[in-house]
């Protein structure tokens, strides 16, 4: 996989950010599309997660590891407790869109990344 399919799906996971947003604003439902959004972004993480770790023959888990992979964990249990109904909840609100706005600074900074450094190959 080249870095222009990467920049290219990077975009496109900003504009679904940035289609949230408005959308949500529009129909007055901002939480209940971020926390579909956070869902699917989760669950892409984990299945990356999932893939890579074991080709390693012994995983030892770092401190960062494990931070992000809790944070995402909560994410997700909130945007599942916001897509079952409780997403008027004032917690569940600010949890959604802090996990909106992480996911969001991570893939502009990944982005940012990949057009200020040329790769010849991700992996």
């Amino acid at each position: 996989m080249n870095d222009i399919c990467v920049s290219t799906a990077i975009t496109i996971i900003l504009i679904s950010h940035l289609a949230a947003i408005a959308i949500g604003y529009k129909m007055q439902k901002t939480t209940l599309i971020i926390s579909y959004l956070n869902t699917v972004i989760v669950i892409g993480i984990f299945v990356f997660w999932a893939i890579t770790s074991p080709n390693l023959k012994q995983h030892n888990f770092e401190l960062r590891e494990l931070l992000v992979i809790c944070l995402e964990a909560c994410i997700l249990i909130f945007a599942f407790y916001a897509i079952i109904g409780f997403h008027n909840k004032t917690y569940v609100k600010v949890i959604n869109f802090i996990g909106f706005g992480n996911h969001l600074l991570a893939t502009t900074g990944m982005l940012y990344y990949m057009l200020a450094f040329k790769f010849d190959r991700l992996f």
